[in-house]
């Protein structure tokens, strides 16, 4: 909303940027920074929404155009965290992948949230399995949670503060859910986050769009997979790696 006064016009933004400033850039470091890569598994991919709707008694046709703007989105996330991944791996900057899986078939052993709404993904299922373009290799660190924050979920914190991680690139699904949780956690507890524009999304645009403007600066960054590259570019190769 803009108000114009005596031809001058002011908005919400104008206020606010007297009160604060955006959030500061920072530099990425192997060793100091981590790809934090968010339920990036079958779950969410078209063939399995897709299968569990018709499974349903949904028309399969209706379901596949329903589904078609998703799968492009999807598809363009995935891409680009396979980039990122790559370059990430190559510099020895820290892989950790974070997924919902519960530890039993049990329900009760579901985070309560998850269990309310009937998203419980039993181990070793289809829906648990990582999309194959971003899975773990050997090495990288596995964390399960049963609830949509990996913070809350899991002890990642404990983890990431004892290798000395001051600063995180997330990527996965969905923006609106389960990255964000991650995303405000993680800043809440003093680590700088940088959240890949083009390396999540939600299932619909409009969600997506609304996390991204609306927190962008606010709480974290928001940088698209190309000007992250840049940055893990010019980052020196860990001397571990």
């Amino acid at each position: 909303m803009v108000v114009k006064m005596d031809n001058y016009k002011i908005s919400i933004n104008d206020i606010l940027s007297v009160i604060t400033k955006p959030y500061p850039d920072f530099e990425i470091m192997p060793g100091k920074t981590a790809l934090l890569l968010i339920d990036m598994q079958k779950l969410v991919s078209v063939d399995f929404l897709a299968n569990e709707a018709i499974k349903a008694g949904l028309p399969e046709s209706a379901v596949r155009e329903v589904l078609r703007d998703f799968a492009e989105r999807v598809r363009e996330a995935v891409v680009n965290s396979q980039k990122l991944l790559k370059a990430c791996r190559e510099k020895g900057f820290d892989v950790i992948h974070v997924k919902l899986e519960a530890p039993t078939k049990n329900p009760r052993h579901t985070a309560k949230i998850n269990r309310k709404v009937g998203l419980i993904i039993p181990p070793s299922t289809e829906a648990s399995e990582f999309l194959d373009a971003v899975k773990p290799i050997k090495g990288e660190l596995v964390f399960a949670k049963t609830n949509g924050g990996a913070f809350s979920g899991t002890n990642i914190d404990f983890v990431l503060r004892n290798m000395d991680i001051n600063s995180l690139i997330i990527c996965g699904f969905l923006t609106d859910q389960c990255v964000l949780a991650t995303a405000i956690h993680a800043a809440d507890l003093g680590y700088d986050v940088i959240l890949v524009k083009d390396g999540c999304t939600a299932f619909t645009r409009e969600a997506h769009e609304a996390i991204i403007n609306s927190l962008k600066d606010v709480a974290f960054k928001v940088k698209t997979t190309s000007e992250v590259l840049k940055m893990i570019q010019k980052a020196p190769v860990s001397e571990k790696h």
